[in-house]
């Protein structure tokens, strides 16, 4: 009822659909077939959904948990039939705190479960302290990054400077600033990366949903922590040996 009642709202992401009809799907995606460096959101997410999954459904008798229908689109995928995913538990001291507990309790600890839960689905529960420290815009942001970077072997440590640079440098810049960015050209590797990380945040609102909101929903938004330009501009200077300093701007 209160998952029904948030999705009315437009409160929640995806929640309603998994617990009323065990089904999710993702028919679009901006994707470069010819870069299978780059594995497909849809596979790149997985893991994390499974998690997700898990905390959203009981498990039943010996432990199984019901499939759960996805309808994601990657190369390859003819999307004529669902793929049935298995849930699979994170691993959290103690197990899975039920929902009951994550969305209608109250107190530190359920927060400091909320936060934990929600940080065990990128498989990140080791660095809670780390990520309390920054702002949350910035903890959402890095928790993903570090996703990413466990789940694609090909990502180098330029384009790992250049999505730090990206979030140290956004929040001084005005949309003025932002709009008036000039680029020489587009690098179609650097699309699709920042095609993939702006896909990665619907999956942190999938999570935050999942988890009892640890984070408010607008922390998460794409415009607090991603602007496509900016993010160009930062991954060809990064690529093209561009010194850290530089690249943050000083900051």
């Amino acid at each position: 009822q209160l998952a029904k009642e948030q999705h009315i709202r437009s409160e929640n992401y995806t929640i309603f659909n998994i617990l009323s009809n065990g089904e999710i799907e993702c028919s679009n995606s901006l994707e470069d077939e010819c870069d299978t460096e780059i594995p497909g959101q849809a596979l790149i997410y997985r893991p994390a959904r499974q998690h997700i999954y898990s905390v959203l459904l009981e498990s039943g008798k010996g432990g199984a948990y019901p499939l759960v229908k996805e309808w994601f689109v990657y190369f390859g995928n003819p999307l004529q039939q669902p793929e049935l995913i298995q849930p699979i538990q994170p691993s959290i001291p103690g197990g899975t705190p039920n929902l009951k507990t994550l969305w209608f309790a109250k107190g530190p600890d359920v927060e400091k479960q909320r936060y934990s839960t929600f940080l065990a689905c990128f498989h990140l529960q080791d660095r809670m302290e780390e990520l309390q420290a920054l702002e949350a815009p910035v903890a959402a942001f890095c928790c993903l990054l570090a996703y990413l970077m466990m789940q694609v072997s090909s990502l180098s440590l330029e384009d790992l400077n250049a999505f730090v640079a990206l979030i140290v440098c956004l929040k001084g810049k005005s949309a003025a600033q932002l709009a008036g960015l000039q680029l020489a050209q587009v690098d179609s590797r650097g699309v699709h990366l920042g095609a993939v990380f702006v896909r990665g945040l619907t999956t942190l609102l999938m999570a935050n949903s999942a988890c009892g909101f640890p984070f408010r929903m607008e922390d998460l938004m794409p415009w607090k922590v991603f602007d496509g330009k900016l993010f160009q501009e930062k991954y060809q200077r990064s690529h093209q040996g561009c010194s850290l300093e530089e690249l943050l701007e000083g900051n």
